[in-house]
């Protein structure tokens, strides 16, 4: 498991580190803010990244005067975004890849050939037809 996301801290520590009163990590829990693991015994453990989350959430409302509707709506929109850019960065690598798989047949193809056609200028083959007449 990712380091950022064991959950290790209880709810008075995590508290502490992000600098509010517990009810209020309770609150955001409530409102879908963050999301504590849940110990055997029922006991809230944050990880680093949720205490992260609680920080940020405080800046926003802090300093930036959100509410939390407000705040909820923006951590939407940030891990959509974040979803988005993932899928079109995969999208982009298939696409390289599909036009490197495009680009090889294509050299195959030509490679194929048995030399038996001979391009030639357009001119001079209409030339040719009128010194047969």
């Amino acid at each position: 498991m990712n380091l950022r996301k064991r959950p290790v801290y209880m709810i008075g520590i995590a508290s502490e580190l992000i600098g509010v009163h517990p009810q209020t990590l309770r609150m955001y829990e409530q409102k879908g803010l963050l999301r504590p693991r849940k110990s055997i015994k029922n006991t809230r453990l944050y990880s680093q990244e949720d205490v992260d989350l609680g920080r940020y959430i405080q800046r926003l409302t802090q300093e930036m005067g959100m509410n939390l509707a407000g705040v909820r709506k923006v951590i939407d929109l940030e891990r959509q975004a974040a979803r988005l850019e993932a899928e079109v960065r995969a999208l982009r690598e298939e696409l390289t890849r599909k036009d490197l798989e495009h680009t090889q047949l294509i050299a195959e193809v030509h490679q194929s050939y048995k030399r038996e056609l001979v391009p030639m200028p357009r001119g001079e083959l209409a030339r040719s037809r009128r010194k047969d007449r």
